[in-house]
């Protein structure tokens, strides 16, 4: 197969199709390029002698590109996250060699005519085509259309020629194909086995792959609730040649993605399980699988995640509890109680749970979205990831009647490390993506709308990733509330040092201030001030940055601030005596020896101990203070494991030593706890 794909590079219509991304001090996006992969793979078992291809990851390998060869046509790939900078791309394009064809598509393209004109309108001088929803058919149609006309894309047009999911303008008109039947997955010639990502086994990227397309739910801020997508294609055939293919080639972070929405779901989700499975065992890859699971059939969800030996975390996306909220958006068929249940099963193994939230949904209130944050957090998910709401196209948020109905307030931001400067020879450009969020809504005023991610901070500081687990120990050990103790926090936050006062204040700045009302006025401030941004390694993501400082720069502030909180719930429920006081000064040193400097994995601690720290480590810290005492002093050893050294290694080199670098490792790799330092009686 290979070796057909070489010959048939040798000659025919040259063809560059590209999923940039912004390649600052870290990249935006990591991961391999699978959707411009799988179209190309498709064009080419179909056309191959008729096209020579080329897929592109990286914006400088992109350009050196164009200034060897003029393609034919240039395809880029259209999602939220790259969409200016390929636009940017496609307007050097355009000036440098107006004949070469311009096709975008993805989702981050709206289906409404509203939405079409304006995209056209914005676009059209440097945009010929725009593939919707699937593409792999309707781009080889594309290609075969324009072979018909010689590549003349002004004679296509006159013709108003209908291609099947294809969109283009001829002047004020739109002509927009019909939808395409689904494509049989099972179908797709892959990508991989073909060699066409063996360019992107680097040290950066991480292979990403698909086994379904396709949701049954109904969710109207997803891209995926609409009917369209409402039957899931499944692929299993070639999963497993794929996965011993890249497995075997892995050279850079050892996670696997999967663009799956429910995986874990369905019954063929077994066998797939049973593939990466025998990988692990194999190859020791992969380490973590960064994928959505399943929102109903919860059982069969936690076996699947139960056999990927913790690389899989277990997602109960709540989105809200609030009822209202859930029949606002559609979401009323998915039970709550049942995803509840799921993360409580697979939080009994080593298995990670996570839960999400979005902020601003109709009918959401300060007072809805704290009880979404309190049940969650009861819940006793790992991690809670708390979004705002996006206007995305194609979702049933996003139209006009539904933002009138709910009194929306939108502005614009920045999306985090997505800009920057780019070249082609010596013309240099700025791009900057920019996202549409909601603000207020008709029961959320901006104000509450601040609180609110003041108070997602406060949990994603102390919550997120278990770093205060020896807090959550002792509570449980006196029938405490751990949300409650976080909410004293959040309530005094600006009452404790002024360090911590200053990490809330660049928050709410950041939350304020880094706001545009439309997406000119960002472009124009990010072009304006390009230079600074580019060497600020703060970056733009606030939310981020606020846990990289919390756990980084203030971790001793915190840590003894939090534990004087418990020591204060513990004196006001009678639960304070001499033995308890002792302890808890003991278990407040061990929690910060664990993690302050935690990227120096050399680093090997000996320090005397009256409370048996190994017993603590086994029992998650669910222990009260007579059953944890050893009597007399001990020294421990608080070190880190091969096996933690190993993955410090690695995410050292994955995302460098910048502070924006280090808050997208705390979010990106949520379960944090498991680098932190064990103890052992010393020798």
């Amino acid at each position: 197969m290979r070796r057909f794909v070489r010959e048939c590079f040798m000659s025919g219509h040259r063809i560059y199709l590209a999923d940039l991304t912004h390649d600052g001090m870290i990249l935006s996006s990591n991961v391999f390029p699978l959707s411009i992969g799988l179209v190309a793979a498709y064009l080419i078992e179909k056309r191959g002698p008729q096209v020579e291809v080329d897929l592109f990851k990286y914006p400088d390998d992109f350009s050196e590109a164009l200034l060897q060869n003029q393609p034919a046509i240039v395809g880029f790939a259209n999602y939220s996250w790259n969409f200016a900078l390929s636009r940017a791309y496609a307007a050097q394009i355009k000036a440098r060699w107006p004949d070469t064809i311009i096709v975008f598509g993805g989702p981050n393209y709206g289906l409404t005519p509203e939405e079409g004109r304006t995209f056209w309108d914005r676009h059209g001088d440097v945009i010929d085509f725009h593939v919707v929803k699937e593409g792999e058919e309707a781009f080889l149609q594309l290609f075969d259309t324009l072979v018909d006309h010689k590549m003349d894309v002004s004679s296509l047009k006159a013709a108003r020629t209908v291609i099947g999911n294809v969109h283009y303008a001829v002047g004020d008109e739109l002509v927009t194909g019909p939808d395409l039947p689904r494509v049989d997955l099972a179908t797709l010639p892959s990508p991989y086995l073909m060699g066409l990502m063996d360019k992107f086994f680097d040290e950066k990227l991480c292979p990403l792959i698909h086994t379904t397309r396709g949701c049954p739910f109904k969710c109207a801020f997803c891209t995926e609730g609409s009917a369209y997508y409402n039957v899931v294609g499944q692929r299993v055939a070639p999963l497993e040649a794929e996965m011993h293919y890249l497995s075997s080639r892995i050279r850079g972070p050892k996670d696997l993605f999967i663009s799956d929405a429910n995986f874990g779901m369905f019954k063929q989700d077994q066998e797939k399980a049973r593939i990466i499975a025998d990988c692990q065992q194999k190859y020791d890859y992969p380490k973590y699988v960064h994928v959505s699971t399943g929102k109903n059939q919860k059982a069969r969800v936690v076996e699947i995640v139960k056999s990927l030996n913790g690389a899989v975390s277990m997602a109960a996306s709540l989105q809200s509890t609030d009822e209202t909220v859930l029949a606002n958006v559609s979401r009323s068929n998915i039970s709550v109680e049942q995803l509840a249940a799921a993360g409580k099963m697979a939080n009994t193994s080593n298995t990670g749970t996570y839960s999400e939230l979005i902020l601003g949904l109709p009918g959401d209130s300060l007072r809805a979205h704290r009880n979404s944050l309190r049940d969650t957090v009861e819940m006793r998910f790992d991690n809670i990831r708390m979004y705002q709401l996006i206007m995305l196209p194609q979702t049933e948020l996003n139209t006009p009647a539904v933002r009138r109905q709910y009194d929306m307030k939108t502005k614009f931001r920045i999306m985090p490390r997505s800009f920057g400067r780019y070249s082609i020879g010596d013309t240099e450009f700025v791009a900057v993506e920019s996202e549409e969020i909601l603000v207020s809504n008709s029961t959320l005023p901006f104000e509450d709308y601040v609180a609110c991610r003041e108070m997602d901070l406060t949990i994603e500081i102390l919550h997120n990733g278990r770093i205060y687990t020896e807090v959550v120990g002792v509570c449980d050990a006196y029938g405490l509330s751990w949300f409650d103790l976080i909410m004293r926090f959040f309530e005094r936050r600006r009452d404790f040092t002024p360090e911590i006062t200053e990490m809330y204040d660049a928050f709410l700045r950041g939350t304020t201030e880094r706001l545009w009302p439309t997406e000119r006025d960002l472009t124009a401030y990010v072009e304006a001030n390009i230079d600074e941004m580019l060497v600020d390694e703060r970056g733009t993501n606030e939310m981020s940055s606020g846990k990289a400082t919390a756990f980084f720069l203030l971790l001793e502030q915190i840590n003894g601030t939090l534990f004087q909180l418990l020591r204060d719930e513990l004196r006001e429920n009678g639960y304070l005596d001499s033995v308890a006081s002792r302890y808890l000064d003991e278990l407040e040193r061990y929690s910060l020896l664990r993690k302050r400097n935690l990227l120096k994995s050399e680093d090997e601690i000996v320090e005397r101990f009256s409370i048996d720290l190994e017993r603590l480590d086994d029992a998650g810290y669910v222990v009260k203070p007579t059953e944890a005492s050893l009597g007399s002093e001990h020294s421990f050893v608080i070190s880190h494991d091969a096996q933690q050294r190993q993955l410090i290694g690695q995410y050292s080199r994955e995302f460098g030593d910048s502070f924006d670098g280090l808050g997208k490792m705390l979010m990106r790799y949520p379960h944090v706890h498991r680098l932190f330092r064990h103890a052992e009686p010393a020798a």
